[in-house]
């Protein structure tokens, strides 16, 4: 687990973190992420580690949208973009509901605990309240 700043890119801790599980042995197969992640360079570097990226690719500006992948407008900033389904979204849900659950629990949402184990330690008590109450 790698704990940092909430207000960083996440892309740049997935390689170390890769590397982590590499050097204790374990290779994963496939990584599978969502748009954040999409970058030529990652997905080089992760087939060179001999790992698949399921990576879902960005919408290029002007890039025509069939009307049955538009869910809708999002406002970033001044500007409006259209909102469109991410195919690859079925599969990373069960990821993506974890985390909302684990953002229900409040301590974890925001983090104020100085130390990251503390951090840690709240994130695995609420694993452990999630996989108790799915029994």
């Amino acid at each position: 687990m790698r704990v940092a700043a909430g207000n960083e890119n996440e892309q740049r801790h997935l390689l170390p973190l890769v590397d982590a599980l590499i050097g204790r042995g374990i290779c994963p197969d496939e990584v599978w992420a969502d748009r954040g992640y999409d970058s030529t360079p990652l997905r080089e570097e992760l087939s060179d580690r001999g790992i698949e990226p399921v990576i879902s690719h960005r919408r290029k500006p002007g890039e025509l949208v069939s009307a049955d992948q538009i869910v809708g407008e999002v406002r970033r900033g001044r500007k409006r973009q259209t909102k469109t389904r991410d195919p690859l979204g079925r599969q990373r849900w069960p990821i993506e509901r974890t985390n909302a659950w684990l953002k229900a629990k409040r301590r974890i949402a925001t983090r104020r605990d100085r130390k990251p184990t503390t951090y840690e330690a709240f994130l695995q008590l609420g694993m452990i309240t999630i996989l108790i109450g799915s029994f």
